[in-house]
């Protein structure tokens, strides 16, 4: 989620350039190809919005309102149903992805080869035996009869198309994995036939297992990504086009720049607010990166440490509600809560998060004696707070989550967006701004008024306030700039929504697999018997786990692989050896397995957002990925932290005590000042530079100890830090009065 980058406008080396290019490969954004891939876009936003989160039957129920039976709306029929819709959406990412991405990664081309036109319409053909299927048979699970020539084609072909557009997108190491888990699953097919006498029986069974309605290519992950994911990205995409980012990061620039280390603070904050509306560590990176981190080098920090400021606070993105990132929502459906839940339980975590991040970057900045930007380098503050209407569609998404479904709140949101662009656009005049909002909000009014649920009213002022900006920029000059924020949005919605679909697909096959040879029972077990009954030895391996998955898969495969081999374990370890009930556990272990899918980000050896930050700094890789980690320290402790305190994680808490209110207000301070103590460790600054080697360790050490949340840890380590603090702060008071 997030703008593109033209890697032309960056100041950087040639050669970083090229290093830079294999990362964000996307062709297809010139002539036919980018007309072409235009249309699927558009295409693909009328089946997501009419078909899939339901426009026609809204339309429907207005026109009933109205007293017209308009029963064409649900045409055609088999569209109505997501298995049939499935399939064609794949199909749509399938092509698209072998547009975008070439062949071979290690030379990417800006041209599309002939014959990457012709495997896109062979690849893309596959998914539609999907909704071939239900077409003509009514359902797509248990209609293998016999095994036939064209199930011999097709479902293999289904197989190969997902993983290979899958390739194209992210390289070799998740379809290589996703292959292996089906060759396992293909091989405990055939070890373990059903007790039926036919012929084939065990291939038929694995055919269906391939295309069932709740597995393979149509399993939960997938339907999350298209079900609610996608308004999301597309939502990201409007805000992001529409200039809220960028105005955001100047707004913060405006307030802190003056500040000792300012503009690592507002990298800071701009990339928690930004993390609000975009869940994607090196997308974060490439957009607020590349005015962050040059400004930060300005100011004159060190280029590891402005390269690792921005990716450690980018990949809060991802943690950060409303709009976390796309894992969260299919721990969403894997939990059986709804993602207001989630967004809740991810909230005081996420604050935790980036408030250790602020302290870690407020230490190294006194430690490293920066400066800060002059009040000239600064933008206009006044101008800034003229325009704060334009936050407005953050405060409103996080409203609506809390009481709308969340397909309903994004489009309302969507809404809300472009009618704050349209004030802030200087080329339209007052009375064409007038008209426009005053549409929008009478036809809100008037579908209220006629009987729609305030929820559908303002889900199809949304879709209509998109039609208008678009036909508006037509009609008159002066609205063209958000016309063409409003498409590029559609366009951007695209290639945001096709890595993540793959990548939801190839979780998909994976967690199939997993759950069809009942791995995670065998694997859980074997963790059990390894921990011997110790918690933090299974949550360490499960760690362990995560992280190693990570530094190749994508977050969201990582945490369907990881949620489905290990979170049933950390469940059964929290619900047996901690006596949780069962939602504390649940939620506690996916949220576990969930940030430790995203610390692969920032841990080397791969750390893909450090590396991209190292690159726009012109820093080295390995000083800037240490730093990451370092300043990152609180993601690596808070797992732990909400496992054995699962207060923390509100939600979770079925029934609130008292001594829940107790427990959580501990393990909040308790928390902040473990952040101190590791801090002051970890840059060795507390009231100055704290030189001795061995009470920096002892505080790094002490702090980790704390966070098993044991009375008498935390008092050891309240009792060192507060020696330290003020042994730290008599000499900095005599150096001040030598001075004097």
């Amino acid at each position: 989620m997030g703008e593109s980058v033209n890697l032309e406008e960056l100041e950087i080396e040639e050669e970083k350039k090229e290093i830079l290019k294999k990362i964000m490969i996307e062709r297809g954004k010139k002539g036919f190809a980018k007309k072409l891939l235009f249309g699927i876009a558009v295409l693909l936003a009328v089946i997501e919005i009419y078909y899939v989160l339901h426009f026609n039957t809204v339309l429907y129920k207005l026109f009933y309102l109205v007293g017209i039976n308009a029963l064409w709306l649900s045409e055609p029929q088999f569209l109505n149903q997501l298995q049939p819709a499935l399939g064609i959406i794949l199909s749509l990412t399938i092509f698209s992805a072998v547009l975008m991405y070439p062949l071979r990664r290690s030379n990417p081309t800006e041209e599309i080869p002939w014959y990457d036109w012709i495997i896109a319409v062979i690849l893309a053909i596959m998914p539609l035996y999907i909704t071939y299927l239900f077409i003509t048979q009514g359902s797509v699970e248990a209609t293998i009869e016999r095994v036939t020539i064209v199930e011999l084609i097709f479902i293999p072909g289904i197989m190969f198309a997902v993983l290979e557009a899958t390739r194209r997108a992210f390289g070799w190491i998740l379809p290589t994995i996703a292959f292996a888990f089906i060759l396992y699953g293909f091989y405990f097919a055939y070890t373990h036939p059903p007790n039926v006498n036919q012929p084939l029986a065990w291939l038929r069974r694995f055919f269906n297992l391939i295309i069932s309605q709740n597995t393979g290519v149509l399993g939960i992950p997938i339907k999350v990504m298209v079900t609610y994911v996608f308004t999301f990205l597309f939502f990201s995409a409007v805000i992001e086009r529409m200039g809220v980012g960028r105005y955001i990061t100047e707004l913060i620039l405006s307030f802190f720049g003056m500040k000792p280390g300012g503009p690592a603070k507002v990298a800071v904050i701009s990339s928690m607010l930004m993390g609000m509306i975009s869940g994607s560590s090196v997308a974060n990176v490439l957009t607020t990166g590349t005015f962050t981190i040059p400004t930060m080098k300005k100011a004159g920090f060190p280029p590891e440490v402005a390269g690792a400021v921005e990716p450690v606070s980018s990949t809060g993105g991802q943690l950060m509600p409303p709009i976390m990132g796309a894992a969260a929502f299919i721990m969403a459906e894997f939990i059986g809560r709804p993602y207001k839940d989630i967004m809740i339980a991810a909230a005081l975590p996420a604050v935790l998060y980036f408030y250790s991040i602020y302290v870690f970057v407020d230490k190294e900045a006194k430690r490293l004696k920066m400066g800060a930007l002059s009040p000239e380098e600064l933008p206009d503050r006044r101008k800034l707070l003229m325009k704060l209407y334009l936050t407005l569609p953050i405060f409103i998404i996080i409203v609506t989550l809390l009481k709308l479904s969340p397909q309903d709140a994004v489009i309302a949101s969507l809404g809300s967006a472009i009618m704050v662009a349209w004030l802030a656009d200087e080329a339209m005049t007052r009375s064409l701004k007038s008209i426009l909002i005053g549409i929008t909000f009478v036809l809100t009014g008037i579908l209220y008024f006629i009987g729609l649920s305030l929820s559908t009213s303002l889900f199809v002022m949304g879709v209509v306030t998109l039609i208008i900006a678009i036909i508006a920029g037509y009609i008159n000059m002066g609205a063209k700039a958000i016309a063409q924020a409003s498409i590029d949005s559609i366009d951007l919605a695209l290639r945001n929504s096709v890595p993540v679909f793959l990548a939801a697909a190839s979780a998909s096959l994976v967690q199939s697999m997993i759950s069809f040879t009942n791995l995670p029972y065998t694997l859980g077990n074997a963790l059990i018997e390894i921990s011997h009954g110790y918690l933090y030895i299974l949550l360490i391996l499960t760690a362990i786990f995560s992280l190693i998955l990570g530094m190749g898969v994508p977050t969201t495969a990582n945490y369907v692989i990881t949620s489905t081999v290990l979170a049933s374990t950390v469940v059964t370890a929290a619900e047996n050896w901690l006596h949780y009930p069962e939602p504390t556990a649940m939620m506690a272990s996916h949220m576990f397995v969930f940030y430790y899918g995203i610390l692969a980000d920032i841990t080397p050896p791969v750390a893909l957002a450090a590396f991209v930050g190292a690159v726009l700094a012109g820093a080295e890789f390995w000083k800037t990925a240490i730093n990451a980690t370092k300043y990152g320290f609180a993601k690596y402790i808070l797992p732990f932290i909400f496992v054995v305190a699962p207060q923390l994680l509100v939600t979770s808490i079925p029934h609130w005590t008292t001594q829940d209110y107790l427990t959580l207000l501990k393990v909040f301070v308790a928390t902040i000042f473990i952040i101190h103590t590791a801090s002051s460790g970890f840059t060795g600054w507390l009231y100055g530079r704290i030189k001795e080697k061995w009470i920096r360790a002892l505080l790094v050490i002490f702090a980790i100890l704390a966070v098993s949340m044991k009375d008498i840890l935390i008092l050891i380590m309240l009792v060192i830090f507060g020696a330290v603090l003020a042994r730290q702060y008599i000499a900095y008071r005599k150096a001040g009065s030598k001075v004097q």
